[in-house]
C-alpha cells in the first residue's frame, strides 16, 4: 500500500452516499487509504437542490455542495480522482480500472470497494431525439442545473417552459421557472399530478393550487416524441396534440445505474437495483453498495424496494463506512417517507396508501380530515388535509399523506413515519405525547383526531398482538 496504510478502500461515486461511506470509514480507521473515483468535478453534492438553483434561490453550484472538496482531501485525508470514470471492476484481482478526462487509463487495487453508482435518467433512451436539441434537458448531474438555468435566463420573459412529468422534480421546477417569469405547462401521462406521492383526491388540491399560480396542466398525455427543428425542440407530440414550448425539461424516468456492478458479478435484486444485506454488503466479499443504485427492505411490507431518496442514501453510506471502519452497523430499511414543496403547497407522505395496502395483502381502513395547525383563536394559522391508513385486523399503522400550506405537514408525516418504523398501532398514535402550544399546534392535534376517528372503527381499547 505504501504511506503506512494497512488497507485500501476505493469508492466509486462521490455523491452524498459515497462520501458518507468514505468519511465514516476514514474517521473510524485512520490507517485506511481511502480513494474516491468521481466522474465529475464535484463531490458531496445535493441534486435535490437543482430546482432551486434553476430558479436562482440558490446562487452558485458550489452552494449545493455539503462540503468543499478541500474538506475531504486536506482535513479528512481522502484522495479524490476527479473527472475520472471507472470502466471495469475485476473482483478476483481486486482491481478497479478507470480512465481520466484526458483519456489516460489506470488501475487501482482495493481491499474494500463501495459502489455508489447512483441513478440515471431514462430520457435519452425513451426520446433519443432530445440529445440533439439545445433547449431540451434532463437532469443527470449538477451541470444539468447550470445548463437549464443558463438557457432559461437567456430567453425573453414570458417564454414557455414545458415540463414532462408532474412528479417531485416537475412540480418543484414549475415553481422555480415561474419565478423566473416563464409560463409553465406541466404534461403528465397519468390522470393526476404527484401520482407516486398522493391519492387522487389530495392530488386535486395540489392541482388547483398550481392552477391558481398560472401553471397549465395537461394530464393523460404521455409524450410520444419531441419535434426537433434546426437543433431545437419545437414541441412534444402527445395524444392530446402537439404542445409547443421554448424550453423543455424531462422530470420523469430514472433507473438504477447498475451496469458496472452487473458486469463485475454483483447481484442485482428483484427491483433491478443492486442487492445488499442490512450491512450494505453485496454478494461479493469486501464489496459494498450504497445510494440510489441499491434496493432495500420496506419496513411496512417486508418486500424489497428501490427508493432513490437522499436521506436513505446518506444512511446507507454511513452504515457501509461504519462496517468497513470496524464498527458494526445496520440499515434495516425504510418506510417510504417523501416530501416536496411547490409554490405555497407542501406535500408529504409515508408508508402505504389504502390502495397500496390492499395490493400488499392488508385489510386497510382509512380516515381523512381537514384541520387547523394552530389553536383557533390564534391568527395566522392554516389548514391541512390529512389521511391516515391502518390495518383493520390489527390496528397497525400503515401510512399517511398530507397537503397544506403549513410546514407542519412534514413534521406530522414524520411522526407517523417514526411510528411505522416500530410497527406501532392506531392506539400508539392516540397516546403519542405531542407538544402543544396555541401558536404552534391545537390541543387536539390533527394526528390525534385521526387516531380518534380510526378508533371509532377499530375500538377504543388496544388489541393484543
Amino acid at each position: 500500500m505504501g504511506l503506512g496504510f494497512m488497507a485500501r478502500l476505493v469508492v466509486i461515486g462521490g455523491g452524498a452516499a459515497g462520501m458518507a461511506a468514505a468519511s465514516r470509514a476514514k474517521r473510524l480507521n485512520k490507517n485506511l487509504d481511502v480513494v474516491v473515483i468521481e466522474k465529475t468535478r464535484y463531490v458531496s453534492f445535493a441534486l435535490c437542490g437543482i430546482p432551486y438553483y434553476v430558479g436562482c434561490t440558490v446562487k452558485t453550484l458550489d452552494d449545493l455542495l455539503f462540503y468543499p472538496p478541500e474538506e475531504f482531501t486536506k482535513k479528512r485525508g481522502i484522495r479524490i480522482l476527479f473527472e475520472t470514470t471507472a470502466t471495469k471492476i475485476d473482483v478476483g484481482a481486486r482491481k478497479v480500472y478507470y480512465v481520466d478526462k484526458n483519456g489516460r487509463e489506470g488501475e487501482i487495487d482495493f481491499d474494500y470497494l463501495v459502489l455508489a453508482l447512483g441513478a440515471r435518467s431514462k430520457a435519452p433512451k425513451i426520446w433519443p431525439e432530445i440529445r440533439e436539441a439545445e433547449n431540451a434537458f434532463y437532469i443527470s448531474h449538477l451541470h444539468s442545473a447550470d445548463e437549464i438555468r443558463s438557457y432559461a435566463l437567456h430567453l425573453p420573459r414570458h417564454s414557455k417552459a414545458v415540463l414532462v412529468g408532474a412528479g417531485y422534480v416537475g412540480l418543484e421546477l414549475a415553481e422555480n421557472l415561474s419565478n423566473l417569469g416563464m409560463k409553465v405547462t406541466l404534461v403528465e401521462a397519468t390522470p393526476q399530478v404527484a401520482p407516486r406521492a398522493l391519492d387522487p383526491d389530495l392530488a386535486a388540491i395540489v392541482e388547483e393550487h398550481l392552477k391558481s399560480k398560472g401553471v397549465e396542466i395537461i394530464k393523460e398525455a404521455p409524450v410520444k416524441e419531441f419535434k426537433i427543428v434546426d437543433g431545437k425542440a419545437k414541441a412534444i407530440v402527445t395524444d392530446k396534440g402537439e404542445i409547443e414550448g421554448d424550453l423543455f425539461v424531462v422530470g420523469v424516468g430514472i433507473e438504477p445505474n447498475v451496469d458496472l456492478a452487473r458486469e463485475a458479478g454483483v447481484k442485482i435484486g428483484e427491483t433491478g437495483a443492486i442487492w445488499t444485506d442490512d450491512h450494505m454488503r453485496t454478494n461479493i466479499e469486501g464489496v459494498y453498495a450504497v445510494g440510489d443504485a441499491v434496493e432495500h427492505t420496506d419496513l411496512v411490507t417486508g418486500k424489497r424496494v428501490w427508493r432513490p431518496f437522499a436521506q436513505i442514501a446518506n444512511k446507507m453510506g454511513y452504515v457501509a463506512g461504519s462496517n468497513i471502519g470496524g464498527r458494526e452497523a445496520v440499515f434495516p430499511g425504510s418506510v417510504g417517507t417523501s416530501t416536496f414543496k411547490t409554490f405555497d403547497m407542501i406535500v408529504a407522505r409515508t408508508g402505504l396508501s389504502k390502495a397500496e395496502a390492499e395490493r400488499n395483502g392488508f385489510k386497510p381502513v382509512e380516515v381523512k380530515l381537514e384541520a387547523g395547525t394552530r389553536a383557533h383563536y390564534i391568527p395566522g394559522g392554516t389548514r391541512i388535509t390529512l389521511k391516515v391508513v391502518a390495518d383493520e385486523d390489527t390496528g397497525r399503522l400503515l401510512g399517511a399523506q398530507a397537503v397544506g400550506a403549513s410546514e407542519t405537514v412534514l413534521w406530522r408525516i414524520n411522526v407517523v413515519a417514526s411510528l411505522l418504523t416500530t410497527k406501532a398501532t392506531v392506539w400508539d398514535l392516540f397516546t403519542s405525547d405531542l407538544g402543544y402550544a396555541p401558536p404552534l399546534a391545537p390541543v387536539w392535534d390533527p394526528l390525534i383526531i385521526a387516531a380518534r376517528l380510526l378508533m371509532r372503527k377499530l375500538g377504543e381499547k388496544p388489541r393484543k398482538a
